[in-house]
C-alpha cells in the first residue's frame, strides 16, 4: 500500500516486520500499522492457545488493505520458541528490519496479596519475554544490518500506583532495558524505543471496573477518558519506520497527557 509523497519517511514498503502479542489489542493495532505503511508481515502470540485472536488480527490487517500476515503461534517466554519464531520471520519475510514487541501480563492487587508465583508470572511476562524478544530479534537483526524495534509499555513504567507495585516494577524494569540496549546497539545501526501507553480501553483494565478506582481514575486524567488502542498507531509507526531514524533510547507516551501531572 502506498503512502503518499510526504509520508515516504513512514513508509516500510516491502520491509520484513515482526509483531510479537499480536493477539493484544496493542499488537493488533501494531500489526495493521506495519501492513499499512507495505510491511511484509509476520505475528507471533505471547502464549499458546490464542490463534483464533491471532486470526482475528490478520483479518483486521487485511481488512485494512495488508496481505494475509504469516501466523506463528508461540509461547514468547520460552527461549526456543521465541527464536524459531525470529528465524522463521527473517526466511519466510527475507529479513527483519522492524520488530514490535507488544508482550503484557497485567496484575493488579494488594502488595500484601501477592506470592512468589504472582511475582514470577508479571516478571515472566512483562519482563523476561521481553528480554529474551530483544536478545533474539537483536541478534537476527544485527547479522542483517541493523533495523528498529518498538517495545510497548505502560506509562506505569514512570509511576506507581497502589495495588499495581508488581507490574510497575517490571515496567520500570524494561524501560531501563530500552535505555541501556540503545546505547549498546547504537552504533550497529539498531534502534530501540519504548511507547508507553496510558490507561487503556481494553478488557480487563481496572479501568473499566464499575468501581470507585475506576470513576476516581476518569477523573484524574486530563482528558477525562481512557486511551483507545488505535491511538497508539501513529507513535509506534513513527518509532519503527526511517522516520525516527536519529531516535533511539527514549519513551513516547500517548497518554492524553497523564504524564504532565504531578
Amino acid at each position: 500500500m502506498a503512502l503518499p509523497q510526504g509520508f515516504n519517511e513512514f513508509a516500510l514498503t516491502d520491509k520484513g516486520a515482526l509483531v510479537l502479542g499480536a493477539e493484544h489489542p496493542t499488537g493488533r493495532v501494531g500489526a495493521v500499522a506495519l501492513a499499512e505503511a507495505g510491511a511484509k508481515l509476520m505475528i507471533a502470540s505471547q502464549e499458546p492457545g490464542t490463534e483464533e485472536m491471532l486470526k482475528e488480527t490478520a483479518k483486521a490487517v487485511q481488512a485494512a488493505g495488508g496481505k494475509p500476515p504469516f501466523i506463528q503461534v508461540q509461547n514468547a517466554s520460552i527461549r526456543a520458541d521465541l527464536r524459531s519464531t525470529i528465524d522463521a520471520a527473517v526466511k519466510r519475510l527475507g529479513g527483519l528490519e522492524a520488530m514490535v514487541v507488544a508482550l503484557d501480563a497485567p496484575y493488579y492487587a494488594p502488595a500484601e496479596a501477592a506470592d512468589d508465583a504472582a511475582f514470577d508470572r508479571v516478571i515472566e511476562g512483562n519482563l523476561k519475554g521481553v528480554w529474551i524478544a530483544c536478545q533474539e530479534g537483536g541478534r537476527a537483526m544485527l547479522q542483517h544490518g541493523g533495523g528498529s524495534i518498538v517495545i510497548v509499555s505502560s506509562v506505569l513504567a514512570e509511576r506507581g500506583v497502589p495495588g499495581a507495585s508488581l507490574y510497575c516494577a517490571a515496567k520500570g524494569a524494561v524501560a531501563n532495558l530500552v535505555r541501556a540496549l540503545a546505547l549498546e546497539w547504537a552504533r550497529q545501526k539498531l534502534r530501540i524505543n519504548l511507547l508507553e501507553a496510558g490507561w487503556l480501553a481494553e478488557e480487563g483494565s481496572p479501568a473499566l471496573a464499575n468501581d470507585e478506582f475506576a470513576r476516581s481514575l476518569l477523573k484524574y486524567l486530563p482528558y477525562k477518558r481512557l486511551v483507545q488502542p488505535e491511538e497508539l498507531a501513529g507513535a509506534l509507526l513513527y518509532l519503527a519506520s526511517p522516520a525516527s531514524a536519529f531516535v533511539t533510547g527514549e519513551a513516547l507516551a500517548v497518554d492524553g497527557g497523564l504524564l504532565c501531572r504531578v
